[in-house]
């Protein structure tokens, strides 16, 4: 258990950046430098083995999927050191679709970084505060703006996992709360058999598939993408060239290799409001899966929000099943 200390810490300004340091441990927090980057990769494997298998992440990985991005700010990532060892670090990026909100995209830490996990976060909430931002948010989810989307284990973004209960911890001690609750669906690819249906069988006579690569046309979105192939899939009625659905697939770029290329990433999109599946889309995602077995994609995940049943029946129907649950964190700024 984190010992409980009477904290106190100190800002002092050097030429390239603010740094805090913890009087009582001996334990900095500071600004990322480019020496950490090899001890990012070693903290964010060690944070995730505590509950599950290592997570396949590489320097190089952490390298491509968080500073490689245009819009990455030294700034918005802090360490925390002890005796020249990082323990854990975090990063935050506002939200381009909240400008007020700051999205805590990663907070992680060693074992011994436990010790400090609590002051690295309100260092992080201080700096935020500071940014102009009122309201943070933790966890990437759906993530399409942060650069974090299939990075392991991460992979479409369900929030905060409920199986990672020391960050849990974390924020329930520092008085944020728990939110949107959402459930990470994961199917095989292979095998998979259409279920039989009347209205698909139609369908599946009348319709042709469109596939088309899909670029964002908005830098941020396109930088946070670029280690992602994404494509737009569309179902249209032979005879009347009418789009009778549509939706993107999420796919590793084979260069990047952020994401395991075995995988995919559902962007159900609009659908998420609705909340429901119309026939023609449910035809579609069944289609598209069949077709990723013979691209060597072997399994394909999304993040539904937890209250959206209806849709969970639906993507069952369609062989997915829940494999996690996270939640969405959050707290306003004072």
């Amino acid at each position: 258990m984190p010992r409980l200390l009477e904290w106190s810490f100190m800002w002092h300004h050097d030429e390239n950046a603010h740094s805090f340091k913890l009087m009582n441990l001996v334990v900095e927090i500071r600004q990322f430098r480019n020496g950490d980057l090899p001890a990012l990769a070693d903290v964010w494997v060690q944070h995730w083995s505590a509950l599950g298998p290592p997570p396949p992440v590489s320097t190089a990985i952490i390298e491509q999927s968080v500073l490689s991005r245009t819009f990455f700010d030294a700034q918005h990532l802090l360490v925390a050191v002890h005796d020249d060892h990082v323990q854990g670090w975090c990063h935050f990026a506002p939200d381009v679709y909240q400008p007020s909100t700051a999205i805590l995209s990663a907070i992680c830490f060693t074992a011994e970084g436990l010790e400090s996990c609590d002051q690295l976060l309100s260092t992080a909430e201080t700096l935020i505060a500071e940014s102009g931002f009122d309201r943070i948010v933790v966890g990437p989810l759906r993530d399409e703006i942060s650069g974090y989307a299939g990075l392991a284990p991460l992979g479409h973004g369900i929030g905060v996992s409920v199986n990672d209960t020391r960050v849990s911890s974390l924020l329930s001690r520092q008085s944020y709360t728990g939110g949107q609750n959402v459930v990470r669906m994961t199917a095989n690819t292979n095998p998979f058999r259409m279920p039989v249906d009347r209205q698909w069988m139609q369908l599946q006579r009348s319709t042709r598939m469109q596939v088309e690569q899909w670029i964002p046309a908005d830098p941020r979105h396109a930088s946070a993408m670029a280690h992602l192939d994404v494509e737009h899939h569309e179902l249209v009625d032979h005879r009347s060239d009418e789009v009778l659905a549509s939706l993107s697939i999420w796919l590793s770029d084979p260069d990047a290799q952020v994401m395991n290329c075995s995988q995919a990433i559902l962007d159900l999109g609009q659908i998420h409001h609705r909340a429901k599946l119309e026939s023609a889309e449910s035809f579609l995602i069944g289609s598209v899966i069949q077709l990723l077995a013979n691209r060597r994609v072997f399994t394909i995940e999304t993040a539904v929000d937890q209250d959206c049943s209806e849709l969970i029946e639906q993507l069952a129907k369609l062989n997915f099943q829940s494999s996690e649950r996270g939640q969405r964190w959050g707290k306003l700024l004072a």
